[in-house]
């Protein structure tokens, strides 16, 4: 999948087992921010060269609903994983160290961007 110029690694799997933050971005990430959204929580993971975003449902859980998750690393170009997922959109991962990064989550109708962050 193509966003904004930036190729991202597979479509969700959409496993209900998988969806904590760390479970859809990989073992090494851990959680720095996250915010709640009507239906959803989207979450920013770091790893400590790669920076990770998530939305996952808290509502309508197995029912195909829009959910996206995006993310900016200053000077890049945003990348989004938006679709009807059952579970959740992501995982958007971009190399940031030493870079701020902000994320992005949409569900039910309602977004939120972050302002620039954890820029170490």
């Amino acid at each position: 999948m193509i966003a904004a110029g930036v190729l991202l690694t597979g479509a969700p799997a959409n496993a209900a087992a998988s969806c904590t933050p760390q479970g859809v971005c990989g073992s090494g990430y851990k959680v720095q921010r996250s915010h709640k959204l009507p239906g959803a929580t989207s979450y920013q993971l770091y790893n400590g060269s790669s920076t990770c975003v998530v939305t996952i449902k808290t509502k309508s859980l197995g029912k195909a609903t829009k959910v996206t998750a995006g993310l900016q690393v200053k000077g890049g170009s945003w990348a989004y994983d938006t679709g009807n997922y059952t579970y959740y959109a992501g995982p958007v991962k971009q190399k940031s160290k030493g870079k701020c990064v902000r994320f992005f989550g949409y569900s039910q109708k309602k977004s939120y961007t972050s302002g620039w962050a954890n820029c170490g």
